[in-house]
């Protein structure tokens, strides 16, 4: 039964991990065109006044914990580095809404099967939670590396490595999902045969 799970499990994320990869380029022009519906609409100047200024708030909280000496301004964090001032500037495309597209897309696929309403719940629960904690991480990823760094590797970081993060965290997510917390619908019949095949 366990070697059934496990198998049933690989097949999924192997499903899931193959779509995303077949849906990179269809997310990229996706991306573009939800960007330029964003900035057609102005709806970037509600991104810009309150999320990125809370994003900023967050990162600047954390930072200081990590006893980097920053403040925050409502559009950028700034910093002491080799006696000179540094600021890196938060647009609101780069607060991480893309990581959310992702999610979104590969629920449609990997909630597709015969799962229990409560679970698929739980799972969308986990996957947003754990999205915006891993965006929250990668903000304090980019400006740690370019507090230690400097610019150039920051710069790089941002552009590429940052966002592997996404796809990295949905790969980890779907498996805890289909391991720990999806669950499929049994028929009444089958489910009590099950339990008394466990209980003897």
């Amino acid at each position: 039964m366990i070697r059934m799970k496990r198998k049933s499990t690989f097949y999924n994320l192997f499903i899931v991990l193959s779509v995303l990869l077949l849906a990179l380029p269809f997310l990229t022009s996706l991306e573009d065109l939800l960007t330029r519906v964003i900035i057609h609409f102005n709806l970037y100047d509600v991104l810009q006044r309150y999320v990125v200024p809370y994003e900023l708030r967050v990162l600047s909280t954390i930072l200081n914990l990590l006893d980097l000496p920053v403040r925050s301004g409502k559009a950028y964090i700034q910093f002491v580095r080799n006696g000179k001032p540094e600021v890196i500037f938060l647009a609101w495309n780069c607060i991480g809404w893309q990581s959310l597209v992702f999610l979104l897309v590969s629920l449609m696929g990997g909630l597709s099967g015969r799962f229990t309403t409560i679970s698929r719940l739980q799972a969308v629960t986990i996957g947003l939670l754990g999205t915006y904690l891993v965006n929250i991480l990668r903000l304090v990823l980019v400006v740690v590396v370019y507090y230690i760094g400097g610019r150039g590797v920051g710069v790089v970081f941002h552009n590429y490595f940052s966002n592997l993060m996404a796809i990295v965290w949905l790969f980890v997510f779907w498996w805890l999902s289909y391991t720990y917390v999806l669950e499929e619908k049994h028929s009444n019949i089958k489910y009590q045969i099950a339990k008394i095949k466990n209980t003897n």
